[in-house]
């Protein structure tokens, strides 16, 4: 009888630290974001702890729920000049991301499609969130040759 007991003690303990760490496996991504510079495809993001829907942000929220303050199409192109200017004019978007492997997020945004795409999260602490964006191997060659003669690092 004892060591029934101690069975099951041991398998909801287990089954409970599994499912802690399951949680716990994006605390820090599940939270808001402003963009603070973008580099060749390589985004950095700031914590904040108000959604600015006059600033590019996201917002990432459990069960893979996505809040995005991103460019109204046809109010420019994004550089990073307009970005930090004016001259841009933002909408709340709602998304998705998933977590396609530890360092890969997959975003998508089917109402405005200016941050769909698979991201490496290059850095994640609890103040800063580095994505860089992932293309085809071509693209890739083309964006590091790029990022290596503007000394633009990871």
């Amino acid at each position: 009888m004892k060591k029934s007991i101690y069975i099951l003690l041991l398998s909801l303990f287990t089954n409970y630290f599994v499912k802690s760490q399951d949680k716990v496996s994006n605390p820090l991504l599940l939270q808001t974001w402003k963009l603070k510079k973008l580099d060749t495809y390589i985004y950095t993001y700031e914590r904040k702890d108000v959604f600015d829907n006059n600033s590019f942000g996201l917002k990432f929220k459990e069960n893979e729920k996505l809040l995005g303050s991103l460019p109204r199409p046809g109010s420019g192109n994004g550089i990073l000049e307009e970005i930090h200017s004016k001259a841009l004019k933002f909408d709340r978007y709602i998304g998705a991301w998933k977590k396609t492997s530890d360092s890969t997020l997959a975003i998508v945004f089917p109402s405005n499609p200016a941050m769909n795409g698979n991201f490496i999260i290059s850095r994640l602490t609890s103040t800063e969130l580095k994505l860089k964006r992932l293309f085809d191997a071509q693209t890739e060659k083309k964006l590091d040759s790029i990022r290596k003669t503007k000394n633009i690092l990871d």
